[in-house]
């Protein structure tokens, strides 16, 4: 412990003498009461008709790490701190019944309190009907009945911190596709257990993503506060960084910041791409020791109150530019200045796309641009939605155009988060990403000339 403690100590004189300050710890953020959940858990029923809608929380984790719960299920319920949990509602006569863990002496001896049925957990739900997961299965039986009666449920991997819906897929589809393994999902396995029952198993994600697509005011606050602490992290980074230091010195430095603000945690593994990893488009060894010349693609956000950010800024390890790296970032941050003008009611990611890649097209870098323009943020980091949709007020994407030139160890991409308003657009997001603005952030934070 005591050797813990020195450490600690450290890493605080350490944080000091890079010059991060720590910032004081404020209140919570924006507050979800009961209410907002209950008016999501009516709405999705409405959209549902008579349907039996059946979602499951997160299990608890096989492995010695913080459980964070499923995005859905916290989007319906707000309980972030308890697994094994189902929830239920019943569009016809719409009940909504709320299943937990009963209570366990030796459980709560080891990790805390749990939520269990009962006053508590009614008074953070607004769910009147609790009841222990034990009776799940003879009650969902009574309520299906005959059977033939539809059951929602959710068919795609659940969202978890620092998890991306369409990666789990592919882990799942190679678990199933080989020969030795062929396990099916946990989503599987409850569809399975619905069509046992002689239900009408539907998916559920089609209407509940749409529903997370567009951003209520509650949401809108979550996400300018952790864009705000991504921002801050971003900044202490470039401040602090120099030549000799490792790319996960930079990465653990960022996340202090964001815990140190409230975050959960990252809402992805960090990107601390430099030199020639700066070309990796999702590099995350982070294990190269940084050196004057080099230029660092870092792209890493938290995860605060449920809810992602995802910034990406391009630096220069000695605080200023070579001309040629200049040149490249110009263009690149020509290039978001005009995807992000493009951001807009009834606009498209078409056109997002399109505004950037004339930019750096007409710079002749077209061929050196090798991803998307962005994704939707939300809960998740690649939010939930369909892109086929125009947009409209509440969605919040990410603009993040790039340049990679391997064989010159030149990578650059400068990402942010943009919210659609009535009247266009609002960036989220606000570390610095002018050159001269990097530059003297840099120099001035150390007395760097």
């Amino acid at each position: 412990m005591k050797r813990a403690a020195k450490l600690s100590s450290l890493m605080f004189l350490l944080l000091l003498a890079l010059g991060v300050t720590a910032r004081p710890i404020l209140p919570p953020g924006p507050t979800v009461g009961p209410e907002v959940y209950s008016r999501r858990r009516n709405t999705l029923m409405e959209k549902a008709g008579d349907a039996i809608i059946v979602l499951q929380g997160a299990e608890d984790y096989k492995t010695l790490v913080q459980f964070r719960q499923d995005n859905d299920f916290y989007y319906l319920t707000g309980l972030g701190d308890t697994s094994y949990a189902i929830l239920v509602m019943d569009g016809k006569t719409k009940r909504t019944m709320l299943f937990l863990p009963p209570y366990d002496a030796t459980y709560e001896k080891w990790f805390g309190h749990r939520l269990n049925p009962g006053k508590e957990a009614t008074e953070r739900t607004g769910i009147t009907e609790t009841y222990p997961n034990t009776d799940f299965d003879k009650m969902i039986t009574d309520l299906i009945g005959n059977g033939h009666r539809p059951v929602y449920i959710s068919k795609s991997p659940e969202e978890l911190g620092e998890s991306e819906r369409g990666e789990a897929a592919k882990v799942e589809k190679t678990e199933l596709s080989t020969t030795w393994d062929k396990r099916i999902s946990k989503e599987q396995a409850f569809s399975n257990f619905f069509e046992s029952k002689k239900a009408d198993v539907k998916n559920l994600d089609p209407i509940l993503d749409e529903m997370r697509r567009v951003k209520g005011p509650e949401e809108i606050a979550l996400m300018r506060e952790s864009c705000r602490i991504g921002s801050q992290g971003h900044i202490e980074v470039m401040k602090s960084v120099h030549s000799g230091m490792y790319e996960y010195e930079v990465a653990a430095l960022a996340e202090y910041v964001f815990k140190r603000n409230g975050a959960i945690g990252p809402s992805y593994f960090p990107i601390v791409g430099s030199g020639p990893n700066s070309c990796a488009l999702h590099y995350s060894l982070n294990n190269r020791l940084m050196n004057d010349g080099d230029i660092v693609v870092f792209d890493f956000a938290p995860d605060y109150g449920y809810y992602a950010s995802d910034i990406t800024r391009t630096f220069p390890v000695s605080g200023h530019f070579t001309d040629e790296q200049r040149k490249v970032y110009e263009v690149v941050l020509a290039a978001q200045k005009a995807g992000i003008a493009a951001v807009k009611p009834g606009a498209t990611m078409a056109d997002v796309t399109k505004a950037a890649r004339d930019v750096i097209n007409a710079a002749g870098y077209g061929k050196y641009w090798a991803h998307g323009i962005g994704h939707y943020v939300g809960m998740g980091v690649h939010d939930v939605g369909s892109y086929d949709k125009p947009f409209e007020p509440g969605v919040i994407i990410t603009v993040e155009p790039g340049v990679y030139i391997a064989e010159k160890a030149l990578g650059v991409r400068i990402e942010d988060i943009v919210l659609v308003t009535k009247d266009g657009h609002e960036v989220l997001s606000n570390a610095p990403k002018e050159v001269d603005e990097v530059e003297k952030l840099m120099t001035g934070a150390r007395g760097r000339k």
